[in-house]
């Protein structure tokens, strides 16, 4: 992966899913073992290489009433401890009907906040989005002088503006090294 970092400019590498690439041939000790390895392993990749990574990691089985939680996730903590961020899927379908699933963040190492995004299917462009709104939300801003404004909401909280040096406008990770400083 090294090599590919390097030679393609890869920014952002998948593992989708955990589970799977360590295989089903090990005792269940030894699983957490390995998996608590292999988080190692790509936690340290991700620092000195400056790549994102994002590793899928099905949850332990969950009543079909309860919501997953950090804890949900399958193996040692070590997973989430090492996590910048941790997203959970949340689809309640079978509790609240076919179509509520949402996103949520239930960690987030580098501005500490966490919530959730509803997820909804837009057939026409294919893909998962946030519903439109009907109107432009307005939110009341105080301006120097104490006085009250009115300014259009922008949408993006905690919007990053883009930095040529990391990778599709992401925010600088002020736990890895500037990449433009390190030598290759």
């Amino acid at each position: 992966m090294q090599h590919a970092v390097y030679v393609y400019d890869i920014c952002h590498v998948v593992i989708d899913n955990l589970q799977f690439m360590m295989g089903h041939e090990q005792l269940s000790t030894d699983r957490i073992a390995a998996q608590d390895y292999i988080v190692g392993a790509f936690r340290k990749f991700a620092t000195d290489s400056s790549c994102h990574v994002t590793l899928v990691i099905h949850p332990r089985k969950e009543d079909d009433d309860k919501e997953l939680q950090t804890a949900s996730i399958f193996g040692s903590a070590k997973a989430s401890q090492e996590a910048d961020n941790v997203l959970i899927l949340q689809d309640r379908k079978l509790v609240t009907g076919p179509g509520k699933r949402y996103l949520q963040v239930s960690k987030n190492r580098f501005d500490g906040d966490v919530g959730v995004f509803p997820l909804e299917f837009n057939k026409n462009s294919l893909t998962f989005s946030i519903p439109p709104k009907s109107k432009a939300r307005l939110k009341k801003i105080k301006d120097d002088n104490g006085l009250e404004a009115k300014k259009p909401s922008s949408g993006k909280k905690g919007a990053v503006s883009q930095n040529s040096k990391t990778c599709s406008g992401e925010a600088p990770n002020p736990y890895q090294p500037d990449p433009s400083k390190l030598s290759r």
